[in-house]
Order: C-alpha cells, then sequence, then structure tokens
C-alpha cells in the first residue's frame, strides 16, 4: 500500500452513477516508486473540488493503455493553509453565499488555520463579522466534509446517481442511509427524482416483500407523483389508483393497497376526496388558492358608491381611444370595465383579439379616474404592476404599454428557498395586471397571492387554449372554469396586418375547422412534407435560405414537440449551431455531456435559479468562455444583463437553436420552423399545434409528416384533473361549477375573411433543388 498528498487539477472521467472517476493530480511532496510529478488518481469519489488537495491510501497499478496510475481506495480532503487556496476553498460551491470577499473576512479574523479553528472549535464561528446566513453555510460546509462523500459512495454502491444521492444527504443529512434502511420507499414523496425502480432496488436487497406496507406507501406515491409531474393532474382517482399499483407492485389483490391508502390518509400523507386521491401538500396548495381568492375577493367589495359610474367609465375609454387612436368594440369595453369594477376580472382571447389593447385601455382609464400623476408610474412604489411569467413576455409588456413590467419572481422578490409569504415583497399597487396566466403553475400563483396587500385591481390576462403550464396544475382555465369572477372572452380578431393569416391559421386550428389550411401556400406561412430522418437537413437548409435571405440569427426559431429522435431538439441544435456558429481555430468551447458550448450560441435555462435572477425558458446568448475557471466558466447575456455561470450550473443549461414548443410558451419569433413527425405521437395534441403556430409574429414554415399534422389538428388536448375549481366555488358559495347569474362572460365571434391561397405542399427535393424556396411569398416582410 502506498499513500500521498496532491492536488487536483481536472477530473478526466466521471461515472455519474457508481461515481468512479479519473483524476489528473499534482503530487505534493513524492510518491514512493514514482518520479513524475502528476499522476491519473482512479476510483469512487464524492464530490471533490478542483483546485484542493486531499491524502491518497492505495496503490500504483499499471494500466496496458495508458500506464503508470494510482488506485485509490480512500482519500481525505487536506486543509488548505495558503491564503490563496483557502480564499478559493471557502468561496467555492461548497459554501453558499461565502465570496471571496467574506472569505478574506474569515482569513483575517482567524488566521490561516481557520479551517482547523472552525473544526475543533465549531463555537468560534459566532466570534467571526458574518450575517447569520453565511455562519450557517460555513458551518453546514463544515459539518458535511467527512459525511457527504462518505455517504454518496455508499449510496452508490445502491445504484444510486450522484445528483439524487446529493438530494438525499440535503434532505436527511448524516442520517440519509440509516432512513433508507428502515424505510427505501418513503423518500419518494419526500426527495425529488428518488422514485419506486431505485427503491425497489433497494428494498429487494433488504429482502422486503412485494406485499409490504412500505412498499405498497412507495407506489401510491409514484403514482400519484407521476400523474402530476407527467399530465399535470394534481389527483388521481381511487379507481385508477388501486390498478396502476396493483400493476406497479405486481400483487393480485386490491385489499392490502386500499388498507395503505386508508393508513397515509390518517398519517395526513394523502388526502381523500370523494373518489379522488391527492398529495397531501398538493390538495393544501389548492386549498390555500381558493381561501386567498376568496379573501381577496371579499376584502376588495367595492360598494355601489364607491364603484366607477358607466359614464365616468365611457368617458375615460373615450379618451383612451383618442390617445390609442383605436376604437374599441363593445365587448373590449366590457372587459375595462370589469376591470375597474371588480376586485378581481379575467381576460382571455387567442392571437390578434386585442388582448393588449385592452391593457392600454384599462391603464389609461384607471389613471384619469383614478387621478394618477403620471410622475408616480415611475416611482419606486408604482400604482400599475405588471408582469409575466417569462422575461419576454414582460419585456413585451412593457414595451407595448410603456410602463416597466417584470418577471413574477422578480416581482415577488422570490429567491432560491423562499416560500413563505413573510419572505415575499409586498404587492400595494392600484393595480396588478399578469399576463401569459396560461403559464402560471399551481405553486407560483400560490407565492404570488399570498404576496397581494393592498393592490385593489387584479386581471389575469392569457388564452385559456394554449398549453397548460409545465408545472402542474391548471390555474388559469380552473379560474375560467370556475364561474366566480367577472370573464371575458375574445373571439373576434382585430389584427389584420401582413401576419394576418397565421392568426387566421391559429384561430382555425384551435376551433378544429379547416384542416387542409395547415397545407396551403399563403404570404406568411408554408409547409415541407418531410420524412422523419430527412427533417434535421430539411431544417438545415430551411436555416440556410432564411440566414440568405436576411433574416438575422437571433429572428430565427425551431420548434419541436420532443428532445430525441432525428427531428428531436437536441438532433436539430446539433445541425443548426455547425450553421449558425460553427468551429473556430482556437475558439474556447465547453462540453457538457453530450452538448458542446460556444461563444454565441444562444442558450436557455432550463430551471428556476432565482439567486442569478434568471428562471426557466429564458433564452440567453454565450459572450465569454473561461474553460479553466470552474466557478465562473461562462458569461451569458439574458435581456441585457450578464449572468455568471460555474460548470455545476452548465446542467441546466442548453442550446437553444430548436427548444421545445412548452419552453417556446410566453416567446414570440418573427420567423418560426416548426416541425412534427409521427415520433411525437404520444405529444400531437391540438393546444400543442396551436401553440406553437402562435409563437410566430410574422413568418411560419411548418416541416415534417402531414399525418403528424393533422393527427394534432384532430385530437383535442386533454384536460387536466385539478380540483381547484370545484374549491373555489366551495369557498365562494357557488353551487357547483357551473355558469352562474353573476357571471359576466362576454363572447363575440367573427368570421373574418379568409384568403383562398393556392395549394402547394412544398417536398425536400423541391428546396434542395432550389426550385421552390420555403418562404415563398414572403419577400415583402421587413423585420
Amino acid at each position: 500500500m502506498s499513500e500521498f498528498t496532491g492536488k487536483i487539477n481536472g477530473i478526466v472521467f466521471e461515472n455519474d452513477k457508481d461515481l468512479y472517476k479519473i483524476l489528473d493530480v499534482e503530487i505534493i511532496g513524492s510518491l514512493e516508486n514514482y518520479s513524475r510529478s502528476e499522476i491519473k488518481v482512479t476510483g469512487n469519489f464524492g464530490d471533490v473540488q478542483i483546485g484542493s488537495s486531499y491524502h491518497f491510501d492505495g496503490k500504483l497499478i499499471m494500466h496496458e493503455k495508458f500506464g503508470l496510475q494510482f488506485r485509490a481506495n480512500s482519500y481525505k480532503p487536506i486543509m488548505p493553509h495558503e491564503e490563496g487556496s483557502l480564499t478559493n476553498y471557502l468561496s467555492s460551491n461548497k459554501f453558499p453565499g461565502i465570496g471571496k470577499k467574506t472569505a478574506g473576512t474569515i482569513i483575517e479574523e482567524l488566521g490561516l488555520n481557520a479551517l482547523d479553528i472552525l473544526k475543533e472549535n465549531p463555537a468560534k464561528i459566532d466570534t467571526l463579522s458574518l450575517t447569520k446566513k453565511q455562519k450557517d453555510s460555513l458551518l453546514s460546509g463544515l459539518n458535511s466534509m467527512d459525511s457527504y462523500s462518505e455517504i454518496v459512495l455508499k449510496l452508490a454502491q445502491y445504484g444510486i446517481r450522484k445528483q439524487v444521492a446529493a438530494r438525499l444527504y440535503q434532505c436527511y443529512h448524516g442520517a440519509a442511509l440509516d432512513k433508507l434502511k428502515e424505510d427505501p420507499y418513503a423518500a419518494i414523496n419526500e426527495v425529488t427524482g428518488y422514485g419506486f425502480k431505485t427503491a425497489d432496488t433497494l428494498g429487494k436487497q433488504l429482502d422486503i416483500k412485494n406485499d409490504d406496507p412500505r412498499r405498497i406507501n412507495g407506489a401510491i406515491y409514484q403514482i400519484l407523483l407521476d400523474a402530476l409531474s407527467g399530465e399535470g393532474d394534481t389527483y388521481v382517482s381511487l379507481s385508477d389508483l388501486l390498478t396502476a399499483a396493483k400493476d406497479l407492485l405486481q400483487i393480485s389483490e386490491f385489499d392490502p393497497i386500499a388498507i395503505c391508502v386508508n393508513s397515509l390518509q390518517k398519517k395526513g400523507k394523502i388526502v381523500v376526496d370523494g373518489e379522488n386521491a391527492f398529495l397531501q401538500n398538493i390538495y393544501q396548495t389548492e386549498v390555500d388558492i381558493a381561501r386567498s381568492m376568496k379573501s381577496l375577493v371579499e376584502s376588495r367589495k367595492l360598494q355601489e358608491d364607491e364603484q366607477y359610474s358607466d359614464k365616468k367609465i365611457e368617458e375615460a375609454i373615450k379618451d383612451a381611444e383618442q390617445e390609442l387612436k383605436i376604437e374599441y368594440d363593445d365587448t373590449q369595453k366590457l372587459a375595462i370595465k370589469n376591470a375597474l369594477n371588480n376586485p378581481i376580472s379575467i381576460l382571455t382571447g387567442g392571437p390578434g383579439t386585442g388582448k393588449t389593447t385592452i391593457i392600454n385601455g384599462i391603464l389609461l382609464a384607471l389613471r384619469k379616474l383614478a387621478e394618477i400623476p403620471a410622475s408616480s408610474l415611475y416611482s419606486e412604489d408604482p400604482p400599475f404592476l405588471l408582469a409575466a411569467p417569462t422575461g419576454r413576455a414582460a419585456k413585451r409588456m412593457g414595451e407595448i404599454t410603456g410602463i416597466s413590467a417584470k418577471t413574477i419572481h422578480r416581482l415577488l422578490g422570490l429567491g432560491i428557498g423562499d416560500a413563505n409569504a413573510e419572505d415575499l415583497n409586498e404587492l400595494n399597487g392600484e393595480i396588478l395586471i399578469i399576463d401569459e396566466m396560461s403559464m402560471v403553475d399551481m405553486f407560483l400563483f400560490k407565492q404570488l397571492l399570498s404576496s397581494i396587500n393592498q393592490t385593489r385591481h387584479i386581471v389575469f390576462v392569457g388564452d385559456k387554449d394554449q398549453l397548460p403550464s409545465v408545472g402542474a396544475g391548471n390555474v388559469f382555465s380552473d379560474l375560467i372554469k370556475s364561474h366566480a369572477f367577472p370573464t371575458t372572452v375574445l373571439k373576434q380578431i382585430h389584427r389584420q396586418g401582413d401576419e394576418s393569416t397565421i392568426i387566421t391559421l391559429a384561430h382555425d386550428v384551435n376551433e378544429g375547422k379547416d384542416q387542409q389550411a395547415l397545407f396551403k401556400k399563403t404570404k406568411n406561412y408554408s409547409f415541407i412534407s418531410c420524412r422523419p430522418e430527412l427533417v434535421g437537413d430539411a431544417v438545415g437548409q430551411i436555416v440556410k435560405l432564411a440566414l440568405k435571405r436576411g433574416f438575422d440569427k437571433d429572428d430565427v426559431q425551431v420548434l419541436s414537440a420532443m428532445y430525441h429522435g432525428s427531428g428531436g431538439v437536441n438532433n436539430l441544435n446539433d445541425v443548426i449551431q455547425e450553421i449558425m456558429n460553427p468551429p473556430k481555430a482556437k475558439s474556447k468551447f465547453l462540453e457538457v455531456r453530450n452538448e458542446v458550448f460556444r461563444i454565441g450560441d444562444r442558450i436557455l435555462q432550463l430551471q428556476n435559479n432565482p439567486e442569478k435572477d434568471i428562471y426557466n425558458g429564458q433564452i440567453g446568448k454565450i459572450i465569454s468562455i473561461d474553460e479553466d475557471n470552474s466557478k465562473e466558466c461562462m458569461v451569458a447575456n439574458f435581456d441585457g444583463r450578464e449572468v455568471s455561470f460555474g460548470k455545476k450550473d452548465l446542467t441546466d443549461l442548453t442550446r437553444a437553436y430548436a427548444i421545445t414548443i412548452h419552453k417556446s410558451q410566453g416567446s414570440e419569433f418573427p420567423l418560426v420552423i416548426l416541425n412534427l413527425t409521427m415520433q411525437n405521437y404520444v405529444m400531437l395534441k391540438r393546444n400543442l399545434l396551436y401553440t406553437a403556430i402562435t409563437r410566430a409574429e410574422k413568418n411560419l414554415v411548418l416541416v415534417g409528416d402531414p399525418r403528424a399534422f393533422a393527427a394534432a389538428f384532430n385530437t383535442p388536448g386533454n384536460d387536466r384533473k385539478t380540483g381547484l375549481a370545484e374549491k373555489i366555488c366551495a369557498q365562494l358559495g357557488i353551487k357547483d361549477v357551473k355558469a352562474d347569474e353573476n357571471t359576466k362572460e362576454e363572447v363575440v365571434e367573427s368570421k373574418p375573411q379568409k384568403q383562398e391561397p393556392e395549394d402547394y405542399i412544398l417536398t425536400p427535393e423541391k428546396i434542395y433543388s432550389g426550385e421552390i424556396d420555403p418562404m415563398i411569398g414572403m419577400e415583402n416582410i421587413k423585420l
């Protein structure tokens, strides 16, 4: 056996499943029978830091291909004692919230032996000039030094991947292994990413029987969680739950499952309401939302003498019409009146129906009626609060209204772990308007409601026919479905500009009319029939032609239903990246899993990161890369703001030349290239196709299998199973989810004249030959 101390300069290879790694290590001192200054160290390692020093025990081995290596049997971190390395260590990801400046403060007050001092005497931490959060972070990092790696390694022996093991440790700390041995299935409901399959592997090693209540409980959790994350459903019917659990457990009787359902309900883990089963926290979230809506309505009920008279509202609307140089129809005027004389109102409609024009009318009318001075609109506590779920949607809202709009997260001041009402910004405006409400999930909506304080009017705006939120629930549709709030449904198309053929197509798709319109050539959109294996090539050719035509790279957005397959996002990003941002000699790049990031790449944030103030679905552009800096290896521009990323952050990023239709919600692009094939069959729904088409501002190219587009057109989207509408009705005393006599709902339908363009289906052969331009008829479009 041999031992030595060395500094890790890099991780050559890492298997996320068993944590086997190959490390580049610089030898500090000497290693017996080895003369070089660097060596490859192999073995199973937990969380190791590049740039940190470790003591390794093991032996030298001769690899037939790579030569002499050191196989480590055990290792332990060496506390850094030099100012530079100690500063880097204290400001690493191991101690969140501690930067180089704070690290310098710790060193100044405790010296270069700071870590040794704190390990031996943790009470010394109270003498440091740090905030409570920084002290907690420092103490937590010190306590985890020994146990974290040990537990992660032991969990890896049971087939638990590093990321899931890290979450298990975060939840249970040093007791993680004991907790899993006691009940490997309980964590399914407590730790994200830890599922029944992993738990069952561990359960079998622990000789847990098929009908053990712990195993049955795990199956019940898994089925409810699958419904939540897969379909967005907040409940599963008891009959479906029993059947699915029986299949998953592979047992012959329903009785043991029914007994466990009853037991879990008594323990407060699940709720059975009528014939439906909910996870307890999901049921409670729906109840909290319903109670908040009731409170907002009842605390803001306006007496007749407090309401604005019809005459005053009509005068204010006339002034708005003059300023905007438009004329509102009766339905639009009713929407404005609903917003001004009710605590909560709802506005829904498709593209071109005038939602943003109504928002402007509401704001202008309210300015006059409430006598709001223009100067206050831009104060620190503005009377008008405007927000949307995504940065792009908020930016567009601000541009249209001339008033600053924020993402909902930024409006609330949400940070990592901020879930309680006391952590949120209070909203105290004259009016709060939330756009793109279909994207808001139940958890964000609950936080939004809990932050509303003195705001007098609340208006929820969106398109109820678009895809529901990525997160669970169907909040916007449930608010409308409850018939508890004045709702204006817009049907009449007002926008008749260059993009009107796309708008007409969107409405036809939404209403299930004129399927053949998808395959026609118009001045704004065209269709290309293509076999699945040719989609990548076809999309590449279209992108090249678009750039040749003068489209800016940032104007072109490719959409797909799924990530995998020849027409999936992953493959299309490879194809388009080579066209828009090919590799250059000596150009810096980063490789993460199977993805290469280059300077100039368009990127997409996949998860909310309130600490960096970027959120799921935001699109940015890489402006610099530093491969050698693990803490700040990439800088990207997001909506005019520079954001730094460490190597650990890169797993939450992907290239965004092609994105899924779900991720495109809340954004619009000058040219959208939409591909669908029968490989996407399970996803092909009308609301998916409708949402994709409405992302195109001016130009749209549809490419793929005509059968796939027809299947999407003919398959209505599934309604999510939720209990929110019923709970709102119960709170407000509405007997059932049906139209109430007090519901103010206006539906105005129109049948705009439709162009009858020549039927003309493009083919890849005609594009490749140059005979046909996929942007045919779009020559005069100016961007």
